[in-house]
């Protein structure tokens, strides 16, 4: 495999990884917030104790945090924009349902696919834009059976979301911030968001709410490692590989996650036209993965059949 098809395959994974935790806010998010933590607290915490732990990371490694002063501004802009995302999502799911919020959210692709065509002329290759297309329409599957009423605040606020994670991505993309080491701009986003949300508090006169029991101190610190970090690091390393477009399509595994997660863990029902959505988002998923490896799987293919006849050797010389 070529060092630009390893760094592809690399990439492709790290997308996934990225959206797929990142689609589990909702799972550790609403526990905290029906146990009477206040929204202001919870994305705190979420940024406070990723910032501890990615810091723990980088001393154990002996890394230097050193970066240089006119960095700083564009580090703070980011942590803004990546703050500001979690804290209006999280918001969001006080006024909607969390699946209608998550849906909405899931329009960024599509804007960041503009932003990229027609600030930065990249080039739309067919295969990704009918991926778009078809993550677009498996979303609006997905979101079809959402019932209740539909508060215009929530979709004010995770509409606005969409604005601040394709600014977020994009800028990654193209800020020389992203030659920076992965772990070390991790730190910095979050510690950065961190404050910003301390400020918040200490702004407000809120104060910071107590953990209630040692159930929502689980939910509170997996919140802070899966879809936080782990989130977070995977999404800078994907559009270091691949980019904005592509990893922001393959953000729809995002939604798909979240969708699965309240199937097994919160009682939810999957509707056949949830299944059809599902079913369309993968195919989507798919058809970037081979346009961006049409070499690479297609030896893949031709060494299947090789591969298999050796194993069946293998194992009748066992038997």
């Amino acid at each position: 495999m070529s060092g630009e098809s390893r760094n592809s395959a690399k990439g492709l994974i790290y997308a996934v990884v990225s959206s797929s935790t990142f689609g589990l806010v909702p799972l550790f998010a609403i526990p905290a917030l029906k146990a009477g933590v206040s929204v202001n607290s919870v994305v705190f915490y979420r940024f406070a104790i990723s910032a501890l732990l990615v810091g723990v990371v980088l001393l154990a490694k002996r890394e230097s945090l050193r970066i240089e002063k006119r960095q700083l501004p564009v580090i703070a802009g980011f942590a803004f924009l990546y703050a500001a995302t979690s804290f209006l999502l999280t918001q969001s799911y006080l006024y909607i349902p969390s699946g209608l919020a998550t849906t909405l959210h899931f329009l960024y692709p599509v804007l960041v696919t503009i932003l990229m065509v027609v600030f930065f002329k990249e080039r739309l290759s067919v295969p990704v834009a009918v991926a778009t297309l078809l993550a677009l329409g498996g979303i609006y599957l997905l979101s079809g059976s959402e019932g209740g009423e539909i508060n215009p605040t929530g979709m004010a606020l995770a509409l606005t979301t969409v604005l601040t994670y394709a600014s977020y991505i994009v800028g990654l993309n193209r800020s020389s911030i992203g030659r920076i080491d992965s772990l070390k701009l991790t730190f910095y986003i979050l510690a950065t968001g961190s404050l910003f949300f301390l400020a918040n508090l200490l702004v407000r006169g809120e104060g910071l709410a107590p953990v209630p029991s040692w159930t929502t101190g689980i939910d509170l610190f997996l919140l802070a490692l899966v879809p936080t970090l782990i989130s977070n690091l995977t999404l800078i390393l994907a559009v270091k590989h691949i980019g904005s477009t592509t990893t922001a399509v393959l953000g729809c595994m995002e939604l798909l996650t979240a969708v699965v997660m309240g199937i097994l863990f919160l009682g939810e029902s999957c509707s056949l036209i949830q299944a059809w959505g599902i079913g369309i988002i993968l195919v989507a998923v798919t058809t970037v993965i081979v346009a961006r490896n049409p070499e690479e799987l297609k030896k893949m293919w031709q060494r299947a059949p090789r591969l298999l006849y050796k194993r069946e050797s293998r194992m009748r010389r066992r038997m």
